[in-house]
């Protein structure tokens, strides 16, 4: 049976698995308040708020434009959530979480409790966003994605017992759930990484290997699923599967400093030492990109 005990440099790159909780345009239309109170929220909605690409400039003019909104309509809980997401959107989420506040004092709408939930965690007040998530998975039980975002943020707080339960939930909900199953196949891959027996250690690897590769068919452009994928056959041996991984994993992020390294690492384990090292010159000078995101992966 192969063991999994790697080699230094191996074991080096795998611990640094990190979680990126603190690492370094459309118009938004008011709706009923009565209508939106117990509206559940959409993956898409979410995606839009964490992904969208608007400049401060554009953002403070939105600001702007729902204040003087909210000066004529101070009883109009969507207005205060349609402020606090654009607050969101340019990271001043103590702004962010008073506004949901507002619109939950209003009117106690769900959206509000969500969203204040994502920008209490992204402001490190993890227990916070996860009572809000909680709350708002008490009224919306079958909420894959409210139970996805309450997994990350218990990731955050490094309760990866609490976080696995979350991911598992979110993936028998919704099996599809690209970002659940990516952060499970974190999980597993840390405790194989934490674990000294080499049948467990094959177990998790395998059960990670498995996850990630279940977010890569439900989503082909999520990058991060390839580089995690890379580093788990990598860590367990299977440098060609690797280094086809870390390339898709380039292909769609070609100035990813991580998958750059990544990739070095794998080259000198298939023996292309030449190759390895013209790569690692080049991957010194990629600046770091610090960002917030809500996946999680192994760095």
């Amino acid at each position: 049976m192969k063991t999994f005990i790697t080699s230094p440099a191996k074991y080096f790159i795998f611990l640094i698995v990190i979680l990126t909780a603190l690492s370094c345009s459309q118009s938004i239309r008011p709706v009923n308040n009565s209508s939106a109170k117990n509206r559940a929220v959409t993956s898409e909605e979410i995606h839009v708020l964490i992904t969208e690409k608007v400049t401060y400039e554009a953002m403070e003019k939105r600001i702007g434009q729902y204040t003087r909104k909210i000066a004529l309509n101070t009883n109009r809980s969507d207005l205060y959530i349609a402020r606090g997401d654009a607050y969101f959107k340019i990271q001043k989420y103590e702004k962010a979480v008073k506004d949901y506040s507002k619109a939950i004092k209003l009117h106690d709408t769900d959206e509000a409790y969500f969203k204040r939930g994502l920008a209490y965690g992204r402001n490190a007040d993890f227990d916070e966003g996860i009572a809000d998530l909680t709350t708002y998975i008490k009224r919306h039980p079958r909420s894959s994605l409210a139970y996805t975002k309450r997994g990350v943020r218990h990731l955050w707080k490094e309760d990866f017992r609490s976080a696995k339960k979350d991911f598992i939930t979110a993936t028998t909900l919704d099996p599809k759930n690209a970002e659940a199953h990516d952060d499970l196949g974190v999980i597993y891959a840390r405790q194989a990484n934490q674990s000294k027996d080499p049948e467990y250690q094959a177990k998790m690897y395998g059960k990670a290997i498995e996850h990630f590769l279940s977010t890569i068919e439900a989503d082909p452009t999520y990058q991060k699923a390839y580089h995690n994928v890379a580093i788990a056959y990598y860590i367990t041996g299977q440098n060609t599967q690797a280094l086809l991984a870390v390339n898709y994993a380039l292909d769609l992020s070609p100035g990813a400093r991580n998958s750059l390294f990544l990739k070095v690492q794998i080259l000198k384990a298939l023996g292309r030492v030449d190759e390895a090292n013209k790569l690692e010159k080049k991957a010194a000078y990629v600046p770091e990109v610090c960002h917030w995101t809500e996946s999680v992966p192994m760095k």
